[in-house]
């Protein structure tokens, strides 16, 4: 039966009316953005009439847009006439034609035939329309307007009655043209959008279905709040039969990358991207050294006004979610490349650390492009980091302490955090026994931070300036030693020491001679962020020229300190937590030269300084011999040890080292080296 026209009205109304309560519905979320265009609709004083949302791709912006319009449709008189720039040709009679139809739509106009343009009707009919309504135009995906921008800027809004209120919306913040000028700047506001927060996480996954806490804890690793990304793995757990859309991790960060790399167009952009994506922090010269070729400011420029790039306090970075996804790219296209870029990081951080051992931030950065998954994934959980701040222990917050301990002593339940390694979607679980937790509380308080003194805290606050983690770090000296070897946990160490041993740790005791880890804690134990927020705060030891003790019956912490190449200590296994539990004790020396030799040691299979001097001798145009007597000299070989090694006379040996010291302009072995390993990443 054939539907009247009457009913077929009727019909599209109770369609619309139900989409629009169901995504009413699922819509979470958005609170401030909501809030500002409540005010932005119902203010006629307000003299900011532009609104721009801006942000990544897949963070929402056009779900954000039909919220705008549900609440403004609401509204008697409201008239909301959306535009997406992707769905008409970048002409100005185009997009007056789109307008049109939407007036059409929404004011049933019953358009007369008219030989006017298009332009000059649609701006006739919003004059007129604006008297009896208020219009808004929302224009999506405003970053593909292109070269109709100008117009739009330029003639089409200033030609508009100012009654009528605009809505943009794209990937990037709107050009210098629109904000170098004072008066575009009085009237428009613009508003990023960010990933959801946990709580709205929990929330959309409650909407979809998703309510069981491990399943909550699993996608907001994977998403990170990020909306396209958790509204696909939503949609893959609740049917998993459906074809048309990707439903496993890895299908849909490929699914992702298509849609993100929309902005990458060109071979060489794509070829710096890859790199860049490689390194969690990049700037030019970084990105000169691990492509061995100079990058042009053009080319750099372009990589970092990507939607998904932004400052970081290193230079910049890509979104770890594109990062993951480009990384997975590249392992399935090309894994030796892969492997190349990851070389070449981390050979960057270690010629920066040879050259300058003061910094903390290269010796981290060296340790993630090593490569060790577990140190990977428990020390560099960069959600939320930047967050947190860490306040030294004085008198002035020591009830601090002793508040935090009165808080631990309640927590008596067994507990796992869990560290998630986005590139290999691997998780980590650092599980810890009820009896383990309740323990430790007998073996430590805040009398440990009395005794040993304030300096041994330091506490970890979030944003709001609550403490959430403690961290007990004993320096080493002739005061703290004598009460280290009293206290459980240290003990086992202390008191095997011979004589000599012990000397050297007896410091004077405003000095130290080296480290006991004796706590790293959170106060919610599963908080997986903190933990490695307090991992990522010892990496400054590493520069103390000391020696690193700690002592652990955990079995992932002592997987972790057997992955930074810590030693087990012999005769210096305690069972303080247990007779069940057997707790190691790990050391680390790092004293003087010793740093630099331990940070070679991490060198996979491929020496990456090898890595660095090949390069180094490529650049400056060394034969095939004269490479094998580089390495060679690097190796402190003798001209008559090269010459054995090589086959070939001393004198040739000598001939050839003498050619490479004049290629690097150079008098001796000791200035080649010292002018190798100082040479500069960039070109």
């Amino acid at each position: 039966m054939w539907l009247s026209n009457a009913n077929k009205e009727l019909r599209e109304e109770e369609w619309n009316t139900t989409l629009m309560e169901l995504e009413n519905d699922q819509f979470v979320g958005r609170d401030r953005e909501l809030q500002y265009f409540r005010g932005f609709i119902e203010s006629s004083k307000d003299t900011k009439r532009i609104l721009h949302v801006y942000g990544m791709g897949g963070i929402g912006k056009t779900f954000l847009i039909h919220a705008f319009q549900r609440l403004a449709e609401r509204i008697d008189g409201m008239v909301f006439l959306g535009l997406d720039s992707e769905d008409f040709a970048q002409s100005p009679a185009m997009f007056a034609e789109q307008l049109l139809f939407q007036l059409d739509a929404k004011l049933s106009l019953n358009r007369s035939k008219s030989y006017d343009p298009p332009l000059n009707q649609c701006m006739r009919i919003l004059k007129e329309s604006s008297k009896n309504h208020r219009i808004i135009i929302a224009v999506d995906t405003y970053e593909k307007i292109g070269s109709l921008d100008r117009w739009f800027r330029e003639v089409f809004l200033r030609s508009l009655p100012e009654s009528i209120s605009i809505i943009l919306a794209g990937r990037h913040p709107l050009t210098a043209a629109w904000m170098e000028s004072p008066a575009w700047r009085s009237i428009v506001t613009q508003v990023k959008l960010s990933a959801f927060t946990y709580n709205q996480t929990r929330l959309y996954l409650s909407k979809a279905g998703v309510t069981e806490h491990s399943d909550i804890q699993e996608y907001w690793r994977f998403t990170n709040g990020h909306p396209l990304t958790l509204s696909l793995s939503a949609m893959a757990y609740g049917n998993k039969e459906e074809t048309d859309h990707p439903h496993e991790k890895q299908e849909i960060l490929t699914y992702l990358t298509s849609k993100w790399l929309s902005e990458v167009n060109d071979p060489e952009l794509q070829r710096l991207l890859e790199a860049a994506a490689v390194l969690r922090h990049f700037d030019q010269t970084t990105l000169n050294f691990i492509l061995d070729e100079r990058t042009t400011t053009t080319a750099f420029t372009r990589l970092t006004s990507l939607s998904f790039v932004n400052r970081t306090n290193h230079g910049w970075g890509i979104h770890e979610i594109i990062r993951s996804a480009i990384i997975l790219n590249i392992q399935e296209r090309t894994p030796d490349h892969y492997e190349f870029l990851k070389r070449r990081s981390a050979s960057y951080y270690l010629q920066q650390i040879n050259r300058n051992q003061s910094s903390t931030w290269e010796i981290a950065e060296y340790f993630y492009h090593l490569g060790e998954e577990v140190i990977r994934s428990a020390f560099f959980q960069e959600k939320d980091q930047k967050s947190k701040y860490i306040e030294p222990v004085g008198a002035h917050n020591f009830k601090e302490v002793e508040e935090y301990f009165q808080k631990r002593n309640r927590y008596d339940q067994d507990s796992v955090a869990h560290y998630y390694n986005r590139e290999t979607d691997t998780t980590y679980h650092y599980y810890v026994s009820a009896e383990h937790n309740q323990k430790e509380n007998d073996l430590i308080g805040a009398e440990y931070v009395r005794k040993l003194g304030f300096n041994v805290g330091r506490i970890v606050k979030n944003e709001e300036g609550e403490m959430v983690g403690l961290s007990l770090i004993v320096p080493i000296n002739k005061r703290t030693i004598e009460q280290l070897k009293k206290e459980p946990v240290s003990r086992a160490y202390f008191r095997q020491l011979s004589k000599e041993e012990e000397e050297e740790y007896c410091v004077d005791e405003d000095s130290y001679s080296g480290w006991f880890i004796r706590m790293l804690d959170c106060l919610n134990p599963e908080d997986s962020h903190t933990r490695s927020f307090l991992l990522y705060s010892l990496f400054p030891l590493l520069l103390s020229g000391g020696r690193i003790i700690t002592s652990t019956p955990i079995p992932f912490f002592q997987q972790l300190t057997q992955a930074f190449g810590f030693e087990k200590v012999p005769h210096a296994t305690h069972y303080d937590f247990g007779p069940d539990q057997p707790s190691p004790t790990f050391l680390l020396d790092v004293r003087g030269p010793r740093l630099i030799q331990y940070l070679k040691q991490f060198s996979q299979t491929v020496s990456l300084e090898k890595d660095h001097l090949l390069h180094v001798a490529d650049r400056h145009q060394l034969t095939k011999r004269e490479k094998e007597i580089l390495l060679s000299i690097h190796g402190e070989l003798s001209n008559k040890a090269i010459a054995e090694q090589l086959h070939i006379t001393e004198i040739t040996v000598k001939k050839h080292v003498g050619s490479i010291l004049k290629k690097f302009q150079v008098k001796n072995r000791t200035q080649l080296m010292k002018r190798i390993m100082e040479m500069s990443p960039s070109l």
